[in-house]
């Protein structure tokens, strides 16, 4: 009997070693992936040098701030502006390439699906001009184009960038636009690179610096030192970077557009954003939980409308409507309600005095 019992209990002993699962293998910690944004930079992809905006001649011959004469422009005889360029608006319609990323510059409302901003308000301007009276926001006469920073003046049709686009099959994508406004400094390696040509100067900027509230205070470039700082590739933003690298010891990183910026600061992958100033206000309206410091007298520049050398009509027509608003006050309303204004009502303090607007010259 006691042979059974003990035969039974060996069985049932190894029944239940049979039956019970082995220990699981102890998991691998594995972080998750590091996504970034496509283009991304490290260090900051600046644009291509132009040695020749390093000579006298060169920055003479492809001066940004040379612009047409509103006064030169052509007209029939009932006072109506005229020239090929022109022509061929009125009948196609007008195409601008404008950022929606840039709030109080120019950004698509979520609420009402429009676009608006400084920018946009000079945009209606011009195209009310040229089509005898205010647009419709659904009128399809004008078109807005949005564009990443780093290649909007691709999108205008000049003999440079057509040979770049034999060049390289994918530039066959960018959309050509009759007129890219979208803070574009003005500068010598533009002119020269893409056969742009400036309208005068709608908006001075200086640069400034964002940052996480709560991080360390950081007033200057210098107070970064061993830290990413992100501004948007091939602009002149990135090249200050660069060049204050070496005195600073900032670790520059770029992406193609601005906004892509603030992505990376809110995920802790950058400390800083660097660029001009209005654009940084933008950005602050939406992530508030930032913090803006003013670099007055550092960075930025003037901004103008960028054009195809080649449409001069084009040029000297919206040279003409920056004047007149010039004239009417409505270019310096506009900026101070959406730099000024729109900044207060958001509850984010003194936005300060915007910078005034350079005297314009022309070459003709």
């Amino acid at each position: 009997m006691r042979a059974r019992v003990g035969s039974v209990a060996a069985a049932l002993t190894l029944l239940l070693a049979g039956c019970s699962a082995p220990a699981p293998a102890p998991r691998e910690d594995r972080a998750a992936p590091l996504v970034l944004p496509n283009g991304y930079s490290d260090p900051g992809a600046e644009a291509a040098f132009v040695p020749e905006c390093n000579t006298l001649a060169g920055r003479e011959q492809y001066n940004p701030r040379r612009t047409l004469n509103p006064a030169g422009l052509t007209r029939d005889a009932a006072g109506t502006p005229t020239g090929a360029k022109l022509a061929e608006i009125r009948k196609k319609g007008l195409v601008v390439g404008v950022s929606q990323t840039t709030p109080l510059l120019s950004r698509r409302n979520q609420a009402t699906g429009r676009m608006e901003g400084y920018e946009i308000d000079i945009v209606n301007r011009v195209a009310a001009e040229l089509f005898g009276g205010p647009l419709d926001p659904d009128d399809s006469r004008l078109r807005l184009v949005t564009m990443p920073t780093g290649s909007r003046l691709l999108a205008l049709d000049t003999v440079k960038n057509r040979e770049a686009r034999q060049r390289d099959p994918e530039l066959a994508e960018v959309p050509e636009v009759d007129m890219v406004i979208a803070d574009v400094t003005l500068t010598c390696s533009r002119v020269f690179t893409h056969d742009v040509m400036y309208s005068s100067p709608y908006l001075t900027t200086n640069a400034g610096i964002l940052t996480r509230t709560g991080a360390e205070r950081r007033a200057s470039l210098a107070d970064l030192r061993g830290r990413k700082v992100c501004a948007a590739s091939a602009t002149t933003s990135i090249a200050d970077l660069t060049a204050a690298r070496s005195d600073t010891g900032i670790l520059p990183v770029s992406v193609p557009d601005s906004s892509e910026c603030l992505m990376l600061l809110q995920r802790g992958l950058v400390d800083a954003i660097y660029t001009d100033y209005p654009i940084l206000q933008g950005l602050r309206l939406q992530d508030p939980g930032t913090t803006l410091v003013d670099l007055r007298g550092q960075g930025g520049g003037e901004a103008g409308i960028a054009m195809s050398e080649d449409h001069q009509d084009l040029i000297r027509f919206v040279n003409g409507v920056l004047a007149e608003m010039r004239a009417d006050g409505t270019l310096v309303a506009s900026r101070n309600r959406w730099f000024v204004d729109e900044v207060r009502a958001a509850g984010l303090g003194d936005p300060g005095t915007p910078l005034d607007l350079p005297p314009v010259g022309y070459v003709d």
